[in-house]
């Protein structure tokens, strides 16, 4: 056996405490590379006198071997896994393989060759000891949740006759320099509507004062924007949101601001003589004043401008990149952080580029906010692996970028579909995410970054039916992004940022049915928000994946598709529609899913 061929890492994503007493432990091994792994394992000082030796032998590895379970197979990989109880908190383990090989940190030696080895713990990994404050911890509410993200300019307009205002809906090629008056009294007036569809959290884009409709380039952290309202507006739309039991997250952007933002222009007038110096990363000496022209500039440069005299978030002048490891900007921050949720009760902070800020920042970001409570839930908008920002020192989740671009590929009608490998790609994550995390990634199929998804499944309604079952099925919380539930269309930024309708044709109107219903579901059947999850098919033209004792189908051809139903003995019920099927096969139309669970007799 090679040691290319095991993988495995104490202390990480491999090896991680869940509680006080119990730790998940993962192995990836080649395919065809063994049939059978026990886990040795003992508290390190598990010592015994022996007479005959006059020493102590080691003898941990007396009090357990576990077998570990092979949970998950993708691409030439098998992960195996074992949730182990730890009483004494401390642990020492090897992998016994085959009943021949003993892998531990630094070497696989050969039992036949090598007896004593497995009496030496200096030949196993090391768990020192379980400390609660280490182990992952989220809100508990999270895992319950139903989100709707909120772009709030073109939401709803309620009262709002400020200056420079569109006409709702009045133009069909939005940009970000358009303002079309969505405001949070808006938002609250539609919270029933939005209690009707199952949403109980909803996510706003920021809502600080800013020169654009977006809001990501911040001039001021401490005031709502007066076209959106006023503080007392975002009081009211939390308590309200309260009554009816939808929690309130909003955008924290602390990766960079305006250029308009006073401590900026403090630099550009004083320059090194400015205490906010250091609050940013400025380049050149002296300050390189900026155009009127590049001061006013609502887009990102055509390309990238290398010759600006301070760091940017991308190469946008407009977006200075903040400092958050200066004393000053660092405190002006945080306390940003914790005055919104002791001012209005808010209940988490979506972290926008969170990636691109320092840990040790997340991490005060951490205590301060959970000091003032402890329920608050901080995510992360991260695009790749987060594994490092999730090890409970840090975000609660993140926004899950890993299963978007595979949902795409898989339902995306015009590209050529690798089914085996998307499938690989879902296997793979889930496998390798501590399971603590998986409740609380936050799913989604489209937002203010990306194309809209009825867009780019060409408007073909019964597929996106489909696919938002398979989004509020897949492990973790659900997100629709405004307008989704009566497909509402749009190209990538800034075109997915149109006016929501409120007037809606016939299309729309069954649309909206359709998401009412699958909302109604997502709550009332535990098996959507289960986060066991496994594909058992990997055709191209369906979807086949089993969640508990439910199995769910999901056409992906133009054509009907006829299933044998696997389940031998029981009820076999359709879950969608609640109606129980009489024969062993079904025909699944073109585009569209079937939901079967067995029920016992």
């Amino acid at each position: 056996m090679q040691r290319s061929h095991f993988h495995h890492e104490p202390k990480s994503k491999f090896a991680y405490a869940v509680d006080s007493h119990s730790i998940d432990l993962l192995v990836l091994v080649q395919k065809d590379t063994c049939k059978k792994i026990e886990l040795l394992h003992g508290d390190p000082f598990m010592w015994t006198y022996n007479d005959e030796l006059n020493t102590y032998t080691w003898n941990g590895e007396l009090q357990g071997s576990s077998p570990l379970l092979l949970q998950s197979t993708f691409r030439d990989q098998e992960g195996w896994y074992i949730r182990l109880s730890v009483p004494t908190k401390r642990l020492r383990y090897a992998f016994l393989v085959d009943d021949v090989y003993l892998v531990g940190p630094n070497s696989i030696i050969d039992l036949t060759q090598k007896k004593q080895a497995k009496y030496d713990f200096s030949y196993y990994y090391n768990f020192p000891y379980i400390l609660c404050v280490d182990t992952f911890h989220a809100p508990s509410w999270v895992k319950d949740t139903l989100w709707y993200s909120i772009f709030p300019d073109r939401f709803c307009n309620v009262d709002n006759m400020g200056t420079n205002i569109l006409p709702w809906g009045s133009s069909t090629s939005v940009k970000n320099n358009q303002f079309f008056g969505g405001n949070l009294k808006g938002i609250t007036s539609k919270l029933d509507y939005l209690s009707s569809l199952g949403f109980n959290g909803i996510y706003l884009t920021p809502i600080f004062e800013s020169p654009s409709a977006h809001k990501y380039d911040t001039i001021n952290y401490f005031k709502i924007d007066p076209m959106f309202g006023t503080t007392d507006d975002l009081k009211t739309l939390v308590k309200q949101a309260h009554k009816r039991g939808i929690k309130v997250v909003l955008d924290a952007v602390f990766n960079h601001c305006s250029v308009h933002h006073p401590f900026f222009q403090d630099v550009i007038k004083n320059g090194k003589d400015s205490p906010y110096y250091s609050c940013f990363y400025i380049k050149k000496h002296p300050f390189t004043e900026l155009s009127q022209e590049e001061l006013s500039r609502v887009h990102y440069p055509k390309q990238a401008n290398h010759s600006l005299s301070y760091e940017t978030f991308s190469f946008s002048p407009r977006m200075p990149k903040i400092n958050t490891e200066d004393p000053f900007m660092r405190a002006h921050l945080l306390d940003c952080a914790t005055y919104w949720i002791k001012e209005c009760d808010i209940d988490g902070w979506r972290l926008d580029v969170s990636n691109e800020v320092s840990h040790d920042f997340w991490r005060a970001f951490r205590k301060e906010v959970k000091a003032i409570k402890e329920d608050c839930f901080i995510l992360g908008e991260n695009w790749d692996d987060a594994t490092p920002w999730l090890q409970g020192d840090q975000h609660d989740g993140v926004m899950n970028y890993t299963f978007l671009h595979p949902i795409h590929e898989l339902f995306e009608q015009s590209r050529t579909k690798d089914i085996s490998t998307m499938i690989d790609t879902f296997h793979e994550i889930l496998f390798l995410t501590p399971k603590g995390v998986i409740p609380q990634f936050f799913n989604f199929v489209d937002s203010h970054d990306t194309i809209r998804i009825s867009t780019l499944l060409n408007s073909n309604h019964a597929l996106l039916k489909s696919l938002y079952m398979f989004l509020y099925s897949l492990p973790g919380s659900p997100s629709v992004y405004y307008g989704g539930e009566i497909a509402l269309e749009g190209q990538k930024d800034p075109d997915n940022r149109r006016c929501m309708h409120w007037q809606l044709q016939d299309s729309e109107q069954d649309f909206y049915k359709f998401m009412k219903n699958l909302g109604r579901m997502y709550h009332q059947e535990a098996v959507f928000r289960s986060i066991d999850f496994r594909f058992l098919e990997r055709s191209s033209l369906m979807l086949v994946y089993q969640k508990d004792h439910t199995i769910f189908y999901i056409n992906l051809s133009e054509f009907d598709q006829s299933i044998s139903i696997p389940f031998q003995q029981g009820t076999i019920k359709n879950l969608f529609t609640d109606e129980f099927l009489p024969s062993s096969t079904a025909i699944i139309p073109a585009f569209s899913f079937l939901i079967l669970q067995h029920q016992s007799l």
